[in-house]
């Protein structure tokens, strides 16, 4: 999968920095759905009215999702320059498909209530939607609070999913539009049937439809927002999860769309490509396994034979440094791993990697991302046990 993002990359190299600019500016609704987002919502709709996008184009539509601290109250705050939509809690998905027979306008942007757009973030994305059969675009989300180093991981790991993204978008592989910023054709999104109130990824599965019906789905890397992620594990382990079963529930949706060639790129790749990233994921988390308990157990009986025979535990000879084909793999591995982190940060961070930013590169491949396969057998026993998730 490194190798295919490189191929991508350097491929498209030239057309990663392109600046569409808008010849019109569509009229427009920004939903900013929130539960319990006291803390953050008002900040949110201060970046959203601080746009500099034509002011007579645009409306703003806060959601109070029957929150029950202050979200409520913030909003009030800014209630001569938003429309306020208070309504009893009945989740995320719902709330928007309310909210969006209330907007009028010909595009609805989506932002999360602790997600904060740049400026120009709408004006440069509504530069995408002239292009023919384009349905939804998506923004670089980048991560606001970067102490922890949980959170600081979370930063390499947005980059990469942002840069990943926008190559993805050159083979019409784009496979979610996020809610921390995306922007979608109300008309066409509404024919389509809105958000799934039964998906507890409702983006991913609302991307995955407008793929279905041949439309596409661009990204803007200039568009950045920024976005609060979780600074303790038990958040970011519970964040995931959810990802994870929300994926299976969208995997499962559309899995007659598998190889189909009638749906184009979402038949013959992104149904696949999904399905192989935790097919992967899992295997190779159980073979190393394997190994790892393999090696351990042959040390354990070598150290009770050696013990029992009066003998020394270690000799040099025993040292095997020969090279075998699994070192070779992994060191091929890690210097994919490496070289997609840099071309990724570079890209979209616009930084140079200072020598600072190794270890934590170090902990992110080498820890971080084995996190990732323990989330998936989670993952796998909440759908086997059918357990039903809460938030």
């Amino acid at each position: 999968m490194s190798s295919l993002f490189l191929i991508l990359f350097f491929k498209n190299r030239g057309n990663l920095d392109e600046e569409r600019k808008a010849t019109k500016f569509p009229t427009l609704s920004v939903l900013i759905p929130a539960w319990n987002e006291g803390g953050t919502i008002a900040d949110t709709i201060q970046a959203v009215l601080d746009s500099d996008y034509p002011q007579d184009k645009i409306e703003i539509i806060a959601i109070n999702d029957g929150s029950t601290d202050n979200t409520l109250a913030e909003m009030k705050k800014f209630k001569d320059k938003i429309r306020i939509f208070d309504k009893p809690n009945s989740g995320k998905a719902d709330s928007m498909n309310q909210a969006i027979k209330l907007a009028k306008n010909e595009y609805l942007a989506v932002i999360d209530a602790d997600s904060y757009p740049v400026k120009t973030a709408l004006r440069d994305m509504v530069a995408y939607l002239e292009e023919k059969d384009v349905v939804a675009v998506t923004s670089a989300i980048l991560v606001k609070n970067r102490k922890k180093l949980i959170e600081k991981l979370q930063a390499i790991e947005y980059a990469v999913i942002a840069w990943g993204r926008k190559l993805l978008q050159y083979i019409e592989g784009i496979y979610v539009a996020p809610g921390p910023l995306s922007i979608y054709h109300r008309e066409s999104f509404i024919s389509y049937g809105g958000f799934d109130t039964n998906n507890l990824t409702e983006d991913i599965e609302a991307t995955w439809k407008i793929l279905s019906h041949n439309k596409k789905v661009r990204i803007d890397l200039r568009a950045k927002v920024y976005t609060t992620v979780p600074s303790k594990i038990k958040v970011w382990w519970r964040q995931r999860l959810r990802w994870n079963l929300g994926g299976f529930q969208t995997m499962w949706k559309y899995k007659k769309l598998f190889f189909n060639p009638a749906y184009g790129m979402m038949g013959l790749f992104v149904v696949p490509f999904f399905i192989l990233t935790f097919a992967l994921s899992l295997v190779g988390f159980l073979v190393f396994t394997f190994v790892l308990v393999r090696n351990l157990t042959k040390a354990y009986l070598l150290n009770n034979y050696v013990n029992a025979a009066d003998s020394s535990f270690m000799r040099l000879d025993y040292l095997n440094f020969n090279p075998n084909v699994f070192a070779f793999f992994a060191a091929i591995l890690v210097f994919l791993g490496i070289l997609y982190l840099i071309f990724s940060q570079r890209c979209i961070e616009n930084k140079k990697i200072s020598l600072r930013s190794y270890p934590v590169y170090a902990i992110y491949l080498l820890i971080y991302l084995t996190l990732y396969p323990l989330v998936l057998i989670h993952t796998l026993y909440r759908i086997v046990s059918r357990k039903k998730l809460r938030w």
